[in-house]
């Protein structure tokens, strides 16, 4: 099994969400593929406006009208390019959430305030809709799908805007040897539950920690996190003209880049990796034939 996460920016719309399932596709024909969807970009930021201004009873309208904007605009790419694709049926997947969402806003503004268990639930709803409209894509294509639902089977310890998942008993709920080997694994980022049951978030960008997570449920062969750069740089090469990439690097090199703000990885993905001796590899979905910067136990 190999994990393969999609950030926002590979997301972003029909075109990048194309690409991204046909990169999951390749892998799952050659191996057997899990893919770990981000919310497509600008969407969370977007959410987490929504009920901040909510709390202070400012207009939330725009906010509200552009996030879904941007998910019609997905579906009815990936309509256009294959008519199988449900398009009424995922857009009233779409109108729902956002229903819920209006309701909730609602609530938030006569209370004056948002609690964080709320703001959770607003938060990632993008992500979930990610998996709905790749999971419409994929039955569209006529392959079978299987969900993992982090919030039954990720279970997490923390707060409800950031916590920590406890891979051992959520190694047991995923059961990878319930998944047959025939279906496309599919995982919301971003999202865990506590042992309430309840809703918890993994922390802002988080959805590469939750594919690493995943991956050692999994037991995966590899988590590839594809992003909108061709690997890790020695800097920022959007800033540095010079910047040089690291074909590879160890899992101590990669945990100290990510904490001296190297944000191609985010700090808590090794972690998970670790124990299993999991590679890690960053790739670029605008560019999937670069080989990318891999990350392993090997000392350089």
């Amino acid at each position: 099994m190999r994990v393969l996460k999609f950030g926002g920016t590979s997301l972003a719309n029909p075109e990048r969400f194309s690409q991204a399932a046909k990169l999951i596709e390749k892998a799952h024909l050659e191996e057997q593929a899990a893919g770990v969807l981000s919310a497509p970009a600008k969407i969370t930021n977007h959410l987490v406006a929504l009920s901040e201004k909510a709390a202070l009873n400012q207009p939330t309208d725009t906010h509200f009208n552009e996030a879904i904007e941007i998910f019609y605009n997905i579906i009815n790419g990936l309509h256009a390019e294959n008519n199988k694709f449900d398009l009424a049926g995922t857009k009233a997947l779409i109108d729902a959430e956002f229903a819920q969402i209006k309701g909730l806003l609602e609530e938030i503004r006569q209370a004056g305030k948002v609690e964080d268990k709320v703001k959770a639930t607003i938060d990632c709803r993008g992500e979930k809709l990610s998996i709905a409209m790749m999971k419409a894509w994929f039955e569209a294509r006529g392959y079978s799908v299987h969900i993992v639902d982090p919030v039954k089977q990720l279970l997490a310890q923390g707060g409800y805007l950031e916590s920590s998942v406890d891979i051992d008993e959520s190694t047991k709920r995923v059961d990878a040897k319930s998944i047959g080997k025939d279906k496309v694994v599919l995982m919301a980022g971003f999202t865990a539950c506590n042992d309430k049951g309840e809703l918890v978030l993994l922390g802002r960008n988080g959805s590469d920690y939750s594919a690493a997570c995943l991956a050692a449920c999994l037991d995966a062969s590899v988590c590839e996190i594809w992003t909108d750069v061709d690997g890790v740089y020695t800097c920022d090469p959007r800033l540095v003209p010079d910047a040089r990439l690291l074909p590879s690097l160890s899992y101590r090199e990669a945990m100290e880049l990510s904490y001296f703000g190297a944000k191609v990885i985010h700090p808590r993905t090794i972690g998970p990796l670790l124990p299993k001796q999991i590679p890690c590899v960053i790739k670029n979905t605008g560019n999937s034939s670069a080989p990318g910067s891999i990350i392993d136990g090997h000392v350089k």
